[in-house]
């Protein structure tokens, strides 16, 4: 099986492209008519990131005409039910004709799995985070980097505001930057000098790239849950740098005990791409 994606030159097709894998199909919107004539199944990898592989009535008829001798899957890495109104309607009618083609949807978010009953596939990381895990950190303050100061992240934001409004442990905090403006080696490097990094919710009632990011470097992991993460927290049971919270209470309580803490040796094997890809019967090379 083949897995399709585009390069942003980070996070999720950053996931993949790092391992060198060869089962991999980069495509996109300018350049994608090779991925018809792939003689392989296909699994797509988001299925609003890649709408423009079946937007209009021409491309669908070539994916039916493959349905039958080749399998698609696709997984849905961002939430189906997305928070911002234009985000949901496109994502269901993307959903929506991927149906009438795929054989297999997976998804990560845990109340896409609830709602709709769909095969459950875990986010990864960048294996640049587990090869670089040795690098020692610079400090021991609190990392934020990602998005936050939109609507859609209002519950990020707030809990950022909280933090820095603490007299307490605001001195802590480090946020590196609200947007996706940092390049991508930038971006590791300045995620590997910290010890500790925040991961509050954004748009996925699941753990991001981020989260995986963490656990792979050995770096201490502060990740937000809102309402059950019954299997990530299955999944992650046992795992020594990951530590979940609810409120700020909470999160201030965890960023005090753990003001001394040591970079652990990482866990890997059973989180990477090539443990993903096994869990739901793929073997990549």
């Amino acid at each position: 099986m083949k897995l399709v994606t585009q390069d942003y030159g980070c996070g999720t097709s950053s996931s993949i492209l790092d391992y060198g894998v060869s089962d991999v199909v980069l495509v996109s919107e300018t350049n994608f008519e090779h991925v018809f004539e792939v003689e392989d199944d296909l699994l797509f990898i988001g299925h609003d990131f890649l709408f423009f592989l079946w937007d209009n009535e021409e491309k669908l008829k070539r994916w039916h005409s493959r349905k039958g001798k080749w399998e698609h899957w696709v997984w849905c890495f961002e939430r189906i039910d997305a928070i911002v109104p234009a985000w949901q309607q496109k994502s269901h009618y993307s959903l929506n004709l991927v149906g009438s083609f795929c054989n297999r949807i997976l998804v990560c978010d845990e109340d896409d799995c609830d709602k709709y009953g769909f095969d459950w596939l875990p986010q990864w990381a960048s294996v640049k985070f587990y090869d670089r895990r040795a690098e020692k950190p610079i400090t021991s303050d609190v990392l934020f980097s990602g998005q936050a100061g939109k609507p859609e992240y209002k519950i990020r934001t707030d809990l950022l505001n909280m933090f820095t409004q603490d007299a307490e442990i605001a001195n802590e905090l480090r946020i590196s930057n609200i947007s996706r403006d940092m390049g991508w080696d930038s971006y590791v490097g300045n995620f590997l000098d910290h010890a500790r990094v925040l991961n509050p919710v954004g748009i996925l009632k699941g753990l991001n790239t981020r989260a995986y990011e963490t656990i792979y470097s050995g770096r201490l992991l502060l990740q937000q849950t809102v309402g059950n993460y019954r299997r990530h927290e299955k999944l992650l049971d046992g795992v020594s740098n990951v530590l979940f919270f609810e409120n700020f209470s909470d999160l201030k309580s965890m960023i005090i005990k753990s003001r001394d803490y040591a970079v652990s040796e990482g866990s890997f094997d059973d989180h990477s791409l090539f443990s993903r890809m096994r869990s739901i019967g793929v073997e990549i090379k």
